[in-house]
């Protein structure tokens, strides 16, 4: 049985998966403030572990790397990659030969910092659909790398500070990446900067960055975190430019709303193809929405899934018996045709 309150639970088991209050044991998929809590005992990547306890101190924590089948619990389980940030992992749950697999925030192209996120086959998806109606198509990721980059030479060129807001987890460490290894020198924000040494400790190496001092930023990129944006450290700099790093710069006007000179959509989430890429390729026979937009359920329902919101009222049945036999059976009726993911952009 699945149910969802504070966070999702696999009923008759231990198992909570991104509990959102104080649970006694829980996945952790990331280590992002809103899927983190202060548990008494955590299963996690070891890169998480590590990225959790910076962020809310000692944890007990069973560790495990990816591709690792392993009984936790009393449960069968197994962590692979989602390519959301550095240790970000999904979970497949193995009950009863039933394969429950819960993304957490994934996304499918490759990434400068964290591994590429994969899809497995499954009975019942359990996924993210932050970015899920059809106008959220991210371009290329070439081209949007060879944006900030002219960005940030523009701005020097001008004389100017070229501010690059991240968040300071994943997108930061994305653009550090991007820009040092192009040769620019980096001024970091103290909290990227202390967890760009945790990066590196996990064998993500970067170039050509310092911590932040307001005496010390010429010919230099600073890169900070968006609530930064109205604290003395950038609104005191005398010239810059002003760059915002977010998957909602696809939104017309982005740049006017956050108040920046730019916002290029790089984003650690799946992009609307993604998410339908990965509902075809896991091919389940039963998918929950979380954590976006409700109408995400309708497009997986136009394209033949049995698809639904997870919300404080879903219950169901994950170990029906026969339900792996059914699956193979209802194949055919869920197949994606070309037509239909045409109009979803697909092979654009």
């Amino acid at each position: 049985m699945i149910e969802y309150k504070n966070g999702i639970h696999i009923q008759d088991t231990l198992f909570w998966l991104d509990a959102r209050k104080k649970s006694d044991f829980s996945f952790i998929s990331h280590a992002h403030i809103d899927h983190i809590k202060k548990h008494k005992e955590i299963l996690a990547t070891e890169e998480t572990k590590a990225l959790y306890e910076h962020r809310l101190g000692k944890i007990k924590a069973i560790t495990l790397g990816y591709h690792i089948p392993k009984r936790v619990k009393g449960v069968k389980v197994e962590l692979f990659p989602s390519g959301h940030i550095l240790g970000s992992a999904q979970i497949l749950l193995d009950l009863a030969g039933t394969k429950i697999v819960y993304t957490g925030d994934f996304k499918l192209r490759k990434s400068l910092t964290a591994k590429r996120g994969e899809i497995k086959k499954c009975d019942i998806l359990i996924m993210e659909s932050t970015f899920g109606l059809p106008r959220y198509l991210f371009p290329p990721l070439e081209e949007i790398y060879k944006k900030i980059i002219d960005f940030v030479e523009k701005a020097l060129n001008q004389k100017k500070v070229p501010v690059i807001l991240a968040y300071s987890l994943g997108k930061a460490q994305e653009a550090i990446k991007l820009l040092g290894d192009k040769g620019f020198k980096l001024s970091l924000q103290g909290a990227v900067f202390n967890l760009v040494e945790i990066y590196e400790e996990f064998g993500v190496k970067f170039k050509n960055y310092e911590k932040y001092e307001s005496e010390n930023l010429k010919d230099k990129v600073l890169i900070t975190p968006p609530h930064t944006r109205k604290f003395k450290m950038v609104q005191e700099i005398p010239q810059k430019k002003i760059a915002f790093l977010t998957g909602w710069g696809i939104d017309n006007g982005a740049k006017y709303s956050y108040g920046v000179d730019e916002v290029f959509p790089l984003s650690d989430h799946a992009d609307f193809k993604e998410l339908l890429e990965y509902a075809k390729e896991s091919n389940p026979q039963k998918i929950y929405v979380v954590h976006g937009f409700k109408e995400f359920v309708e497009h997986l329902k136009k394209l033949g899934f049995d698809a639904e919101e997870l919300n404080a009222d879903t219950s169901f049945t994950a170990a029906t018996p026969g339900f792996a036999s059914r699956r193979e059976g209802t194949k055919f009726d869920r197949k994606l045709s070309k037509e239909i993911l045409l109009n979803y952009d697909l092979f654009r």
